[in-house]
């Protein structure tokens, strides 16, 4: 499992680094919110424990960011910041978990393996035209909920006609899409 670490304070990072590392996990470490951020966009992470307090800014907005890009994430808040405003906060901006410094590690270590048994929420791109949804993710299509059988050229054609409906496709689109565009 790997977890990404956003963490200002060098002792407290390498601490916890140390000792989640000899729990089996592999352990990336951001010192501010833009680390993180390129850190998120390279992907991989299956958890990610997050301070608050970070040189540029809220470490929650972090939650924030990751949700407009799509991009759902665990996320376990780590701070100092610990009145009920603040976690009450921290957790309905969508943080799994919100745990106040100092803390003990074996609490955190439990929290983070609790959190990573529960699923990611995904929301699926779709693209819907009357009762005929195309999940994008997937590549199936549905009608009325039930997935039609489907020949691949017909695949290909309703996805290139989904892709900008009520719009008039040119033979020669539709063609290249199913057959390729040097045929």
């Amino acid at each position: 499992m790997r977890l990404l670490l956003v963490e200002d304070d060098a002792d407290v990072a390498e601490t916890l680094v140390l000792y989640l590392e000899k729990q089996g996990f592999v352990v990336d470490v951001a010192t501010s919110l833009a680390m993180a951020r390129d850190a998120l966009d390279d992907g991989g992470f299956d958890l990610v424990v997050l301070d608050r307090g970070l040189p540029d800014g809220d470490g929650v907005s972090l939650i924030a960011w990751s949700e407009q890009r799509n991009r759902r994430q665990r996320f376990i808040v780590l701070t100092a910041l610990s009145s009920i405003d603040h976690r009450v906060e921290g957790l309905e901006s969508g943080a799994e978990d919100y745990i106040a410094k100092p803390f003990e590690p074996r609490e955190l270590l439990a929290r983070i393996r609790t959190a990573l048994r529960r699923p990611i929420e995904t929301r699926r791109e779709t693209r819907r035209f009357g009762p005929l949804m195309h999940d994008l993710e997937s590549g199936v299509f549905f009608v009325d909920e039930t997935p039609p059988t489907l020949r691949r050229t017909e695949a290909l054609v309703l996805e290139a006609l989904m892709a900008r409906p009520g719009a008039v496709i040119q033979r020669e689109t539709l063609e290249a899409r199913v057959y390729g565009y040097d045929k």
